[in-house]
């Protein structure tokens, strides 16, 4: 069943004058606390469910502060065993239970509203489920046999024949590492399948505000992303890397983490760049942040962040925070108390961030946002929830953005232009625009630097087979690499990252780009 929020009971006439004055003192709180007066959202829809009085209070809270119509407040009637939302297992439903109960409700109101392309951003909120059940598989098909996802994921593909697809080889994101508004976009691509992002509202709900029955924690993520700007100075961007990873693992300090911390420093943010041994602990007023979270080989064990003998790891998050770890299954949950195996985004919503990323389920690290396209973007002025979806590669997948989408650093700085990943190198000149790679090392001399080049066979795609290595002509990339790797002999134009060896990095170089073409590069482009 689906519910538009209706409009108010008529209200006797003795007590109009007052609920008209306390409604105006709450409205004038409000616009000193955040500066929204004015502003509406009609492309935001909020979907909560009636049979949750927390999802209700949270949608109605959100829709009042952005100024989000009332028509644009979905209810779905779906039905929990415990309204206080303290079981786990209604955070997942089947693939089937999703369509019936949200897909299809959702698009018929779009339909009958008129709503279907005024729409662009979806928030969700605690309450409504978080996960979709559905086929999985061994990690050698994984990536083309799942079809477990996240609820969000598959809301952005709604009208779309992409929705529900398994793996990730039908589903690369058209909008990964844009660079125009996700309105020009839609736009410029009409036959998209990404038609909306989406965003959740969500946290632990062990506490509550008593004026607003909202969820500490997720009052606190509402609120915080229309917080006041923190002067720089006070400020720090936290970019924490694990040099302990082995071989797999460690490729991706130096692509992601280490071109983050580059990248921000060039945009004159206060940058903390740790490559220690160490899980950072004790910093103040973060803003940004990325890190390896539990597979961080120097945690200080569960809950893995907050308080642990003493320690706050990582810190204290700023308003307007945004946060992005490596961590497989860290948005599995939001129920209090929380299971540990992997660390959670939401214990970074607990810690104060007003936004953060996660995985309902594993995504491969190939499948995870890229901290190096999130962080400055978000940083440059970008809405975080369109930072979010530049910096996904696939769609339909495990990803989960938590927070306000509208939320905007108060404070934008222009990223310089000329050279993207700071490497020294001019993007006209660099073989490799968009990875670090001052050696400009390119052993196959076709225009594209090894670093970003797994796609050895030369068909223009990084491929894989999934495990097949014969015939040979249907090897793919990953499997080439693969199979080097472990019998030799050795190919200069398989050792990606430039080692002098074929090995597990090279490997997860060819599995970060799985179904792209190589590069960006300037020297390719001239060349054509």
């Amino acid at each position: 069943m689906v519910r538009r929020e209706a409009a108010p009971e008529p209200v006797a006439p003795t007590r109009v004058l007052r609920l008209w004055l306390v409604h105006a003192l709450v409205l004038v709180a409000l616009v000193a606390a955040t500066g929204c007066f004015g502003e509406r959202h009609p492309e935001v829809l909020v979907i909560v469910n009636s049979e949750s009085p927390t999802s209700l209070a949270i949608g109605r809270y959100y829709a009042e502060l952005r100024g989000v119509p009332a028509g644009n407040v979905v209810e779905l009637a779906i039905s929990l065993d415990d309204p206080t939302l303290a079981d786990a297992a209604q955070e997942t439903v089947s693939a089937e239970q999703y369509h019936e109960l949200l897909r299809e409700p959702i698009e018929r109101y779009l339909e009958e509203y008129d709503l279907r392309d005024t729409i662009e951003i979806i928030v969700t909120t605690k309450g409504i489920p978080l996960r979709i059940d559905g086929k999985t598989a061994t990690m050698e098909h994984w990536l083309n046999v799942t079809t477990q996802a996240a609820v969000d994921a598959e809301l952005s593909l709604l009208f779309s024949d992409a929705a529900g697809s398994a793996g990730i080889s039908q589903s690369i994101n058209p909008y990964f590492d844009a660079r125009v508004s996700f309105g020009t976009f839609r736009e410029e691509n009409p036959d998209s399948p990404l038609r909306y992002m989406v965003a959740r509202l969500t946290g632990y709900a062990n506490e509550f505000d008593r004026e607003t029955q909202l969820p500490v924690d997720v009052k606190r993520l509402i609120d915080g992303a229309n917080g006041p700007a923190i002067v720089p100075g006070d400020a720090t961007w936290l970019v924490d890397e694990d040099p302990s990873r082995g071989p797999g693992h460690a490729i991706a300090n130096r692509i992601w983490l280490e071109a983050t911390a580059s990248i921000l420093s060039a945009m004159k943010l206060p940058v903390t760049h740790d490559r220690e041994n160490e899980f950072v602990s004790d910093r103040a007023t973060i803003v940004g942040y990325t890190s390896w979270g539990s597979n961080d080989g120097n945690d200080a064990g569960k809950p893995y962040y907050g308080e642990i003998d003493g320690d706050l790891y990582p810190g204290t998050f700023g308003p307007r925070s945004i946060a992005v770890d490596l961590v497989s299954t860290g948005g599995r949950t939001f129920t209090h108390p929380p299971k540990y195996g992997q660390s959670l985004t939401a214990d970074l919503v607990h810690l104060g961030a007003s936004g953060a990323t996660g995985h309902v389920y594993e995504p491969a690290l190939s499948g995870v946002p890229r901290p190096h396209i999130l962080l400055p973007t978000y940083a440059s002025g970008v809405r975080a929830v369109e930072a979010f979806y530049r910096s996904i590669p696939y769609l339909g997948w495990m990803n989960i953005y938590v927070g306000d989408p509208l939320m905007t650093t108060p404070v934008p700085r222009i990223r310089p232009e000329g050279d993207r990943d700071r490497d020294g190198v001019p993007d006209e000149n660099d073989n490799c625009t968009e990875v670090p790679n001052p050696e400009q090392r390119d052993t196959n001399a076709d225009g594209f630097g090894n670093l970003c080049d797994p796609d050895v066979d030369g068909d223009g795609l990084v491929t894989t087979s999934w495990g097949e290595i014969y015939p040979l002509t249907r090897r793919g990339d990953v499997e080439w690499i693969a199979m080097s790797s472990q019998n030799g002999p050795y190919d200069p134009n398989f050792d990606l990252d430039g080692d002098g060896d074929v090995d597990g990095d090279d490997i997860t170089i060819a599995h970060m780009t799985l179904f792209m073409p190589p590069g960006p590069s300037g020297q390719a482009e001239t060349r054509r």
